[in-house]
């Protein structure tokens, strides 16, 4: 074979396998987004949604940070907004709604960081939102937590419909417990004060 030819067939090569297409994406789903346990979510999703929710592509991921004093979050920003920030206000309008009880702390006066977590998804009928808390410290991610994830499809009428959660869950907001520090009456017990059980 001619050199020429030699040199055209390995140009042609090159070129057709720089030119062939990327491989795809691996897309976020719950079971690869280390936010909060599976586990936790089962109990707080619909069983109905909650077996496609974990197979189905999440589109963007909108984080706020908040921190909480009672049950109420305070001082909230967006920290990670996908899809050019067009959620950014629905995230911050579902962490000044969130509720979240039996955060006991006495290291942190003010309470400790939250972050809202609202996961957006596109189905069939347009888009569905998924909103969930999760605290920021040190054991966080071991906490015990109790509540109803928020889950809500846009219509096309531009207004959010929320699909109701566990029966005895929903709009009852979020409870968390961590060790001993969140039982008031074990830490009374322990003070020696004299409590009834």
């Amino acid at each position: 074979m001619k050199p020429f030819l030699i040199a055209i067939l390995i140009l042609t090569t090159s070129l057709g396998s720089s030119l062939a297409a990327p491989p795809p994406m691996r897309s976020r789903t719950l079971t690869n987004l280390d936010a909060i346990s599976r586990r936790v979510l089962q109990r707080s999703i619909s069983p109905k949604f909650y077996k496609s929710l974990l197979i189905s592509p999440i589109q963007g991921w909108i984080v706020v940070r908040a921190n909480i004093s009672g049950t109420r979050l305070f001082g909230m920003r967006v920290i990670q907004s996908d899809l050019n920030g067009t959620y950014d206000q629905l995230a911050l309008k579902l962490a000044n709604e969130a509720e979240i009880a039996g955060y006991y702390s006495i290291e942190h006066r003010f309470g400790g960081s939250v972050l809202l977590h609202l996961l957006i998804y596109q189905i069939a009928d347009g888009t569905m939102a998924l909103s969930f808390p999760t605290f920021v410290e040190p054991g966080g991610d071991q906490m015990q937590y109790w509540g109803c994830a928020r889950l809500a499809v846009l219509k096309s009428d531009g207004k959010w419909t929320e699909i109701k959660g566990p029966a005895g869950l929903h709009g009852k907001g979020w409870g968390v417990r961590q060790g001993l520090k969140n039982e008031m009456l074990p830490l009374l017990k322990l003070e020696g004060l004299n409590v009834d059980s």
